[in-house]
């Protein structure tokens, strides 16, 4: 017991120090922006498709913005297990279809929307690129609890990312960055690369 407590204690703390750095380093970028012009728009209401779920995004100041999100995620998972014996044979071979129900924050900073402003380009619904911290929380796979993937459970990013949206509604992400997850007690903490693809519909403001 002694010595969980010691762990636990030493990965909060690295978390607290991990989000407070990549915090001062988005602050320093917002305030050293060249134009204090606000092209964002209050608030934005999505449907994702890919990941089906919604997603909510309201500025906060002139060039950032928090954005959350409640999805699912579909994946597969193949099982190819052979077991011999000498009377009896054991095949259990197969794949499972996954849907992992996941939360994400991001506290976006939007570094080139005035930019894209002045060149008359599209910054309809925030159409632009963003810096943001992201983190993020997958619950255990629904009617699958005992897969285990190295994206369970706490999850946090610094990441680039990229908004589109077009005159019909639909809305395009992307984003990527290094992400370290905290682990759980199925298996220990380590990094991992957080990249997400988003297509949906944006609904209302």
């Amino acid at each position: 017991m002694p010595s969980q407590v010691i762990w636990l204690g030493f990965k909060i703390k690295k978390m607290k120090k991990y989000i407070t750095i990549t915090f001062l380093l988005l602050v320093f970028v917002n305030l050293n922006a060249q134009s204090r012009s606000s092209y964002l728009e209050s608030s934005l209401f999505k449907i994702n498709i890919l990941s089906p779920g919604i997603a909510y995004e309201r500025s906060l100041s002139e060039n950032t913005s928090l954005s959350t999100d409640l999805n699912l995620s579909l994946g597969f998972s193949y099982n190819n297990n052979n077991n011999n014996n000498n009377n009896n044979n054991n095949n259990n071979t197969g794949s499972d279809l996954l849907f992992t129900p996941y939360i994400r924050e991001q506290y976006r900073y939007y570094y080139n929307i005035e930019k894209r402003n002045s060149k008359y380009k599209n910054i309809k619904n925030n159409s632009a690129n963003f810096i943001a911290l992201n983190a993020s929380y997958y619950l255990r796979p629904i009617g699958n609890s005992e897969y285990v993937s190295v994206y369970d459970g706490f999850t946090l990013a610094p990441i680039w990312g990229l908004q589109r949206t077009y005159e019909s509604g639909i809305n395009l992400g992307l984003m990527a960055g290094p992400g370290y997850n905290f682990g759980t007690k199925e298996r220990t903490a380590d990094f991992v690369p957080v990249i997400n693809f988003t297509l949906g519909w944006v609904i209302g403001k």
